[in-house]
């Protein structure tokens, strides 16, 4: 009987240690319907900078990437970002990468953006306030938000090619 016991918890423990993992981190390529308008926010990046969502307004398209250094799926999709950065080039085309927060510390932020070498802004939501006004269910997260402040689109992983993605935005 005591057997079956020990058994049973580690169990019970792998089960729901895998359920939590798969629902935090999906890594299908779903598609969310946008939302009208963007919220409003300002944070800092892990170097300090104040950095203000309102700031990019009729400026840039803003690509907000919700994620979090524990998240595989979200280390999965650096490379693409990385590629993504560099295709970019002149164009009116941010990246913002916010750290969710949730059982991080901005010094082990700090840490895994110089580990990957992360060359896009790296914002640090300390409490989790931007991503639960976004919606955020599970990382990663991105949301592409325009000129005007709409949010034109919501996806999980970007496509390998980055400058076929970009073309949708910038023809040519």
């Amino acid at each position: 009987m005591n057997k079956r016991k020990t058994f049973i918890k580690p169990g019970i423990i792998l089960v729901i240690a895998t359920m939590a993992l798969l629902l935090g981190c999906p890594s299908n390529q779903e598609q969310r319907q946008p939302k009208s308008g963007s919220i409003d926010f300002t944070l800092n990046t892990i170097e300090g900078q104040e950095i203000s969502l309102k700031d990019y307004r009729g400026k840039k398209i803003v690509h907000l990437v919700f994620w979090a250094t524990w998240c595989p799926s979200c280390v999965m999709e650096i490379p693409k970002l990385k590629k993504l950065h560099q295709a970019i080039g002149n164009n009116p085309y941010e990246i913002l990468a916010i750290d969710v927060g949730v059982n991080d510390s901005l010094r082990k932020v700090t840490s895994f953006q110089e580990r990957y070498q992360m060359p896009y802004k790296v914002l640090f939501d300390e409490k989790g306030d931007i991503s639960r006004k976004y919606g955020v269910m599970g990382i990663p997260t991105q949301s592409i938000i325009d000129k005007k402040g709409n949010i034109q689109n919501q996806f999980t992983q970007l496509p390998e090619d980055p400058k076929a993605y970009l073309n949708q935005f910038f023809p040519g």
